[in-house]
């Protein structure tokens, strides 16, 4: 197992050590507009991240190596297919705090579906998304994007059973002036047991709009769970709601985001807030790269709680520093304190990330 855990060590160094020039043009060649000049210079890219976390939960420490490819293949400049799956090692102490590390890699694929392009009002989407509920799911979950590696207590409201869904979804901006921006987005999936593409039966759909001047953006999310949940020995549908917001005041490099969620089984919240040190006129150029985050949050259980969601009620304050050798390689930190009824404890996250793009071939000119 101690070979595994250095292969996976060495797989992610060797990694950090390729070369990264030309990502960005490749990744906007993927996004660019399509006109008699360009339209045959989309090509396939390999995005993504990976990345190590030394989490310790209580006493008790986890070694978290991943891996997290997204493919994306453009056809034209109107359909696109993409696909991330999510490679993540769990390795603990063999007797919880001691011996030797053991454990597994786990495989999901998060997500693998078809988008046209239609018009930026409507974006038909067809198979295996992440359900569009609140901010997280679909916002800041990924590695390379997540400040704080520690999910929110209540995440599991409108993410039960595997965070995705599989069947149709619309979404799209309904309403673009200069002083706003109104995006919508409605689903249907089905039940699925597929391995590796398992759903649950779900509607939903989710709302918001930005305000450009102020930028701010407010939100809500509603989702009907339509397969049974068994809660205290009765089978009985789930709606879930959300409300969400967020703010980047001018002209600091502050962003608050915040979100509350409802479902029959309990209710939570979390605040979260970050910055660069950058906006710090007395910053010098070591202290510009660093980010600070903190982050509040509280999940109070409904009807004994279940379907993912704590029996008790939690509560956890958490702050971390993270600081970016790159715009593609951070080193991450943090430390929380979680509390309940049982007991509290203590949580610790160490380790980097590094985000990738690759071009999967060479765009071609038009003569």
């Amino acid at each position: 197992m101690k070979t595994k855990i250095v292969l996976a060590c060495c797989l992610l160094l060797c990694v950090l050590r390729a070369d990264a020039q030309g990502s960005d043009t490749a990744e906007a060649n993927a996004q660019g507009a399509d006109t008699e000049s360009t339209h045959a210079g989309y090509v396939p890219v390999v995005s993504g991240s990976m990345g190590y976390v030394y989490n310790v939960n209580g006493s008790i420490p986890t070694l978290e190596p991943q891996i997290n490819p997204v493919l994306l293949i453009p056809f034209g400049s109107h359909v696109l297919f993409e696909s991330r799956t999510d490679f993540t090692g769990i390795f603990e102490h063999r007797n919880g705090t001691s011996g030797d590390y053991t454990g597994k890699v786990y495989k999901t694929v998060e997500f693998v579906q078809l988008d046209w392009l239609a018009s930026t009002h409507v974006v038909p989407v067809a198979g295996r998304y992440l359900l569009p509920f609140g901010l997280y799911a679909e916002r800041l979950d990924p590695l390379w994007i997540a400040n704080l590696q520690d999910i929110p207590l209540d995440f599991s409201i409108g993410t039960q059973t595997t965070g995705a869904g599989v069947g149709p979804q619309l979404r799209g901006v309904a309403v673009e002036t200069p002083d706003l921006n109104l995006q919508y987005t409605a689903y249907y999936s089905v039940h699925n047991n597929v391995t590796q593409l398992q759903s649950s039966r779900t509607a939903g759909s989710d709302v918001s709009v930005y305000f450009n001047s102020a930028r701010v953006e407010l939100g809500t999310s509603y989702q009907r769970f339509l397969d049974s949940s068994r809660i205290n020995n009765v089978n009985r549908q789930v709606d879930n709601e959300a409300v969400y917001l967020t703010w980047q005041p001018i002209p600091s490099t502050l962003d608050v985001k915040a979100e509350f969620d409802h479902s029959y089984t309990g209710r939570g919240y979390w605040i979260e807030g970050y910055s660069m040190l950058s906006s710090v006129p007395v910053a010098t150029n070591f202290f510009r790269r660093m980010q600070l985050v903190g982050r509040d949050e509280q999940f109070v259980p409904l009807h004994g709680g279940g379907n993912g969601l704590p029996g008790i009620e939690e509560k956890r304050v958490e702050g971390g520093f993270n600081y970016y050798i790159r715009d593609d390689w951070r080193l991450i930190s943090s430390y929380g304190r979680q509390f309940n009824s049982g007991r509290n404890f203590n949580l610790w996250n160490l380790g980097f990330t590094y985000r990738f793009v690759w071009p999967l071939g060479r765009e071609k000119k038009s003569q």
